[in-house]
């Protein structure tokens, strides 16, 4: 155990040594996940031990889970409990017996719809589940005579008439159970909590509640890198009630084994300028040798040309590379230029522009165009706004031939007069545009087909893409049979020589040799919806996701945020 313990720097081995309740300060990459195992492990040289680890998602569980047996040795997993907060408190409440079951997705839409049809309350049931949800987050019900608290209770009631919980019940009983005595906390002698910035009001009562029922809590958080507030996770002020209420030993973890030091330097400016927060010495273990760089673009496809160009150099040289932005939506210039230049990416926080129902529509119409696919014309109808009862009008009178046909002859059968209109439209345009591709005027042709699909897409998200799938296509050559068997090609998937296109958000918890962060501009981050504190922790995050090499960006559509300048 003695080679465990030499093997961490001083503030590490003070944490891992210490038997009374800690909190450990952990700057992003301080070593924390080894820091903790290395503590588990010592603890756990004691038969007499019980210890508890908590995180966040099972992935994280497991893993911290085999490290701490790697070093513990197998004889000690009977006496080592790892887990998420809802896994651990869901097994609480079958300790007395058989356990509730789980409401999945579906079973709790259709609940709160059948709850709104019941109750008279005139919402969405996406705004239904939001509120119930977001009373959930406390232990109190919501304030009698209110929209929420009747929906809240018919809710509740409706669970429990079909004998099931959802998955924020787990803790919410739990707590309510180990505070009434019915329930009781798990004899644990230690119990190891990571990411406890990010615990809302529940997750930090369960913590107490066991720490009341004395086991010696260890705590691993940075309030620097609370980025979840609208989850009502507790940051900075839920670490000082606990360091305050249970007489804590705050230790700051501020070695860096990640950022060369000039990047650290420049994030340590941002997260400086936040007033509430634990102050900490940041110290970067692999010295200087680092890059930080600003640049400006005209647009956001050329922002995207160079991260991409930049990015693939990186990887090229066997190294790691990741594009971050506030918002997934921001990531689609960059996987059009992925897809263009024919760059290995992965889209990991969300869904793929290229994926969305308009991009495989417009690949249809100009197959269409091209005669490289007969049928699709149905959808394309569809698209214009022409309903379901005249398709099938036009089926039944034209077949699927649909030629073209004078306005009186198409009245006649049964259409309105705009669906005869947009008929007659849609077939003189598909012949027009065939010309033009029988010429290999194929810019003319996508300008024209882009044109037309702007002029029906009723979202916003509809519009951006259409407007992706164009760029991409416009930046490919040759006949659209084979841009579009380029575009198809699946390089959206995880691999090493991936560039990984990601949110801030997302991002947190990993790290790259190279980041470019895009759009770091007012209005996009900090974002309105958010305090500026939370977004610039937010940034903070970001910033420490690169080890060797960091850009920041603006494609000039909004100012230079703020936080880039607070960075120099």
């Amino acid at each position: 155990m003695q080679q465990l313990i030499d093997e961490l720097n001083p503030s590490q081995r003070e944490v891992a040594l210490l038997r009374r309740h800690c909190v450990a300060v952990a700057v992003p990459g301080a070593g924390k996940t080894k820091t903790i195992a290395t503590k588990a492990a010592l603890l756990l040289a004691n038969e007499n031990a019980r210890v508890g680890a908590v995180t966040f998602s099972k992935d994280a569980a497991v893993e911290l889970r085999d490290r701490i047996l790697a070093l513990a040795g197998p004889g000690a997993k009977k006496r080592l409990l790892a887990g998420t907060f809802h896994s651990l408190a869901f097994r609480q409440l079958g300790s007395g017996g058989k356990r509730p079951g789980i409401a999945s997705d579906g079973d709790r839409l259709a609940l709160v719809a059948q709850v709104l049809d019941e109750t008279g309350v005139e919402w969405r049931v996406d705004d239904a589940v939001a509120a119930i949800e977001r009373a959930k987050t406390g232990m109190d019900a919501p304030p009698a005579g209110t929209p929420e608290a009747l929906l809240f209770e018919a809710y509740q009631d409706a669970l429990a008439r079909n004998g099931k919980i959802d998955f924020q019940d787990m803790l919410r009983l739990a707590v309510a159970g180990m505070q009434r005595g019915t329930i009781k906390p798990y004899p644990f002698t230690e119990l190891l909590v990571d990411e406890f910035q990010d615990t809302d009001t529940i997750q930090s009562r369960w913590i107490a509640l066991h720490a009341a029922a004395g086991a010696v809590v260890s705590l691993v958080a940075d309030d620097d890198q609370s980025i979840y507030g609208w989850r009502d996770a507790g940051g900075y002020k839920s670490i000082e009630a606990f360091i305050r209420e249970f007489d804590a030993t705050p230790v700051v973890l501020g070695q860096n084994y990640r950022c060369r030091a000039e990047i650290l330097a420049a994030a340590d400016k941002v997260i400086q300028c936040n007033k509430d927060r634990i102050p900490k010495e940041l110290v970067a273990a692999r010295g200087p040798g680092g890059s930080v760089a600003f640049q400006r673009f005209d647009d956001e496809y050329a922002e995207a040309v160079s991260a991409v160009e930049a990015l693939s150099a990186v990887l090229r040289a066997g190294k790691t590379a990741a594009v971050l932005a506030r918002t997934n939506r921001i990531l689609d210039p960059i996987e059009a230029v992925c897809r263009s230049h024919g760059v290995r990416y992965y889209r990991a926080s969300g869904r793929s522009i290229l994926d969305r129902p308009e991009g495989a529509l417009m690949g249809n119409l100009l197959e269409l165009i091209q005669k490289s696919k007969s049928g699709g014309l149905d959808a394309l109808l569809g698209f214009a706004g022409i309903g379901g009862h005249e398709l099938r009008l036009i089926h039944s009178k034209i077949g699927r031939s649909m030629d073209q046909r004078q306005k009186r002859d198409l009245i006649e059968m049964g259409l309105s007069e705009l669906s005869a209109d947009r008929y007659r439209e849609l077939l003189k345009r598909l012949l027009e545009w065939r010309g033009l591709c029988d010429r290999h005027l194929y810019a003319l042709v996508l300008d024209g087909v882009h044109e037309w699909m702007m002029l029906f897409a009723r979202s916003d998200a509809a519009k951006r893409a259409i407007r992706t799938t164009y760029e991409v296509l416009t930046r490919l050559n040759g006949p659209f049979s084979e841009r579009l068997e380029f575009l198809r090609r699946d390089n959206n998937e995880p691999a090493e020589d991936a560039l990984v296109l990601t949110t801030m958000h997302s991002s947190k918890g990993l790290e790259w040799t190279a980041v470019h962060i895009i759009r770091a501009e007012e209005a996009v981050i900090p974002d309105e919806k958010s305090t500026e504190a939370e977004e610039r922790r937010l940034f903070y995050v970001g910033m420490t996701r690169a080890r060797d090499s960091l850009t920041l960006s603006t494609a000039k559509i909004n100012p230079t945020s703020r936080f880039v300048i607070e960075a120099g």
